[in-house]
């Protein structure tokens, strides 16, 4: 695997974190609802698969970011993921991290951009 196609999806993972973690700064929520949620505050341009959300909340759960309960312990059917202290910290890490990518990947675009469309 090439060091870009890692750092691609460490970024992908970086970012649907970050928005995991602020739908939960919000209010406590299933995978699905954040799926759902995900893909309503970006307006479908991401589109989340619950093969990624689960096993990503699973790691943001045991690093602390986040807990789960089971909405009803018996049938063990949805599990409910609020965001810990930790997870604000580490929230507010992952802003930091996103936005000076988000920084060079807009100088990068203006860059290419007035080259190609600006004479």
């Amino acid at each position: 695997m090439s060091s870009s196609n890692n750092e691609k999806k460490v970024w992908i993972k970086h970012i649907t974190g970050l928005l995991i973690l602020r739908i939960l700064k919000d209010t406590p929520a299933y995978g699905n609802q954040i799926a759902d949620e995900i893909k309503r505050i970006t307006q479908d341009t991401v589109k989340p698969n619950p093969n990624f959300i689960y096993p990503l909340l699973r790691e943001m759960e045991e690093n602390g970011y986040v807990e789960g309960s089971w909405e009803n312990p018996n049938t063990r059917g949805k599990r409910i993921y609020t965001i810990t202290e930790n997870g604000l910290v580490y929230f507010e890490q992952l802003k930091e991290v996103a936005q000076a990518k988000f920084l060079e990947i807009e100088r990068c675009q203006k860059v290419i951009r007035s080259f190609l469309f600006e004479e």
